[in-house]
Parts: structure tokens; C-alpha cells; sequence
């Protein structure tokens, strides 16, 4: 993980959008875990800049949901709670189900090719039960289903559920990572048999249902206190 937080740190110097990566993957990492308070000072420290594009990366980090800014109290990492996992899960299947009807079909060509990518590498994540490896995956799984998506608005927020979501799974996986891992590489051949029949429809539909099939692994995680 180190070694992440220090790459994101060399190359978003000075890049409000980069230091907002690294701060978003810290927090999903769960460097950054939940209730963490970020100060603009040590990062502004950091990232060798001025407090002004850190304040701007904290907005757009309260924009995605992934913190909360109050005055007198600066900037915290949401908490997350089962109330929270159920909103932000039950939303992303139903944002899954119009894939089919903003659809970008040019894009499948080299979404096939990264997904054939995706499944050899998966192999390899899930044999060595690498869990950042394994977020990584998710991440470009993620991506390649988003260059599917015709619609600018529904692509962003598409996007920005999933970063919302990932934390939470990322936040239980040695307890369900097998599961998981499996699901992935099954997940990524279902998407390629979808996209080489042409059917844009059914790429939204296999991504609902294994949405579903994680909420329900996660779901003992979350258990009313």
C-alpha cells in the first residue's frame, strides 16, 4: 500500500485532480479511515502547495460523499453505516440497469480487450490473495464499464457511487475476499460473452446482480448494533 501513497504523492504535486486521486484512494484504502480528520496544513505540507488546491480536492471529496467539511471542526472521512451500505448499494444496481439505455457501443472493442486483460491478472490477484491488487481490479473493471456508458451524467455518477461503494467492500474483504475474487473472474466473463453478442442491456444486468450478490456477502458485516 506504501507504495501506492507514495506514487499518487510524486505525481499529483501541484494537480488539484491528482492530489484528489490520492486523497479519494486513501480514503477507499482506507488509509484515511472513517471519522479521520485530513488537515489542509499537513497535506498542503505534503503535496508542497498552497492551501488552495487542497481545499479545492477536500470539495469535490465532499461532493463525492467521501467527506464531510464543518465549520469550526475542518475536514472528516464520512462513517459509514449499515443505513449508509444499503442507500449507496441499492442505488448502484438501479444506476446498473440503464447501462443498456444510454449505450456507447463503439467502445466495445477496447473494452474487450481490457477485460481479457482483467481475467488473467484476476487469476493471478486471487491465487496470490493480494487485496490491493485486487482493488486495483476492481478500479479498471470499473473504468472499462464506465467507457460503455453514452451519457456523460450518468457515466460521472456511475463512477462516483462506485468509489462511495468500494470502501465498504474493501473495508471487510479478508473476510469475504475468496468469495469475492471468484465472483470477479466470473463477473468479467459474463460482461466479455455480453459485449460479443452485442448486448449492451445485459452488461447493465450482469453488473446489478453481482452488486447484489456483494451486498449480500457484506451485509453480516453491517448488522444493527
Amino acid at each position: 500500500m506504501e507504495e501506492i501513497l507514495n506514487e499518487h504523492s510524486r505525481a499529483s504535486r501541484g494537480q488539484v485532480a491528482g492530489i484528489y486521486q490520492a486523497i479519494r484512494d486513501r480514503i477507499c484504502l482506507l488509509h484515511y479511515p472513517p471519522g479521520k480528520k485530513l488537515a489542509e496544513y499537513e497535506l498542503a505540507e505534503e503535496f508542497a502547495v498552497s492551501r488552495t488546491p487542497i481545499r479545492q480536492a477536500l470539495q469535490r471529496l465532499e461532493y463525492d460523499g467521501l467527506a464531510e467539511i464543518r465549520n469550526g471542526v475542518g475536514t472528516t472521512v464520512t462513517v459509514i453505516d449499515r443505513h449508509t451500505f444499503e442507500d449507496i448499494f441499492t442505488f448502484r444496481m438501479h444506476l446498473s440497469e440503464l447501462i443498456g439505455d444510454f449505450p456507447a457501443p463503439a467502445e466495445i472493442p477496447t473494452v474487450l480487450s481490457s477485460l481479457d486483460h482483467l481475467i488473467d491478472m484476476a487469476e493471478q490477484t486471487r491465487s496470490d490473495r493480494d487485496m490491493v491488487g485486487f482493488w486495483r481490479l476492481n478500479h479498471a473493471l470499473q473504468d472499462a464499464t464506465g467507457k460503455l456508458i453514452g451519457n456523460q451524467s450518468l457515466r460521472e455518477t456511475h463512477t462516483r457511487y462506485y468509489f462511495l461503494a468500494c470502501r465498504i467492500w474493501y473495508s471487510v474483504i479478508e473476510g469475504i475476499f475468496d468469495d469475492q475474487s471468484a465472483d470477479f473472474i466470473i463477473e468479467a466473463h459474463e460482461i466479455v460473452k455480453a459485449l460479443k453478442a452485442g448486448d449492451l442491456r445485459a452488461v447493465g444486468f450482469i453488473q446489478r446482480n453481482h452488486i447484489a450478490l456483494g451486498m449480500h456477502r457484506i451485509a453480516p458485516f453491517f448488522r444493527s448494533e
